[in-house]
């Protein structure tokens, strides 16, 4: 079937609908995380240092820094896994025709999700756990709307580790009536992912909830940008 304007206007199945208002839900979430993360007096700091509290036990963090399994498991070994994937999909946009288009928006949000969310960080102006006089640190711990002084740490908010597990939620856009494992699949990975680092001191709770909330605003922003020319793909005949 040849891409046309009725097309355009039904997606086919084996793409998730994707419109403007698809990124309503995501930005919503994503400013209800910064603002009750972001003030005081909302609740939001309690929670995150009361969730940090069952990884620190006054002295040190559940998992320690260092630890080969925890390493192997939860961070380079899912590390390692996405960018051979990635790898994987710049072969199948180059060889592979008939997928290129999917391969192509699954790479964008493995690349623009982690770059984003890494880049944020220098805005931001946040602190990790480890780096805060409560967990054994030399910095107060300040929230993301109160002026920070010179050289205060800010390479916190949102999680950067994490976001490559959440940018999986891409697959969510091109795994057609079995787009909810894929779905499912980043945000298992990213949870693992993130988790990982907020049991040794890495981040906060808010931290990695920013991430999903922003990977999954990224990814739907790409899928509406490359719609029509996933439709095309979706459309063709073998």
């Amino acid at each position: 079937m040849s891409y046309s304007t009725k097309a355009d206007s039904r997606i086919p199945s084996g793409l998730a609908p994707v419109e403007p208002r698809s990124l309503v839900a995501p930005a919503l979430l994503l400013a209800a995380v910064v603002f009750f993360f972001g003030f005081a007096g909302t609740g939001g700091d309690a929670l995150d240092h009361w969730f940090q509290g069952l990884f620190w036990d006054g002295k040190a963090w559940l998992i320690p820094h260092g630890h080969p399994l925890g390493d192997a498991l939860a961070y380079r070994g899912p590390k390692a896994l996405i960018i051979i994937w990635a790898a994987l999909l710049i072969l199948a946009a180059i060889f592979a025709r008939r997928v290129r288009m999917r391969a192509l928006f699954f790479l964008a949000c493995l690349a623009v999700v982690p770059i984003v969310c890494t880049q944020l960080r220098a805005v931001t102006n946040m602190a990790t756990p480890l780096e805060l006089k409560t967990y054994g640190g030399v910095h107060d711990h300040l929230l993301l709307f109160e002026a920070k002084p010179s050289g205060y740490p800010s390479h916190a908010f949102p999680a950067g580790h994490a976001s490559g597990g959440f940018a999986l939620m891409g697959l969510y856009w091109v795994l057609g009536t079995r787009r909810w494992r894929g779905l499912a699949l980043g945000l298992l990975v990213g949870s693992w992912m993130g988790f990982y680092q907020i049991a040794r001191g890495e981040h906060f709770l808010s931290h990695t909830l920013a991430t999903v909330a922003l990977a999954w605003l990224l990814c739907a922003g790409l899928a509406l940008a490359m719609k029509r020319p996933l439709a095309r793909e979706v459309s063709s005949p073998s």
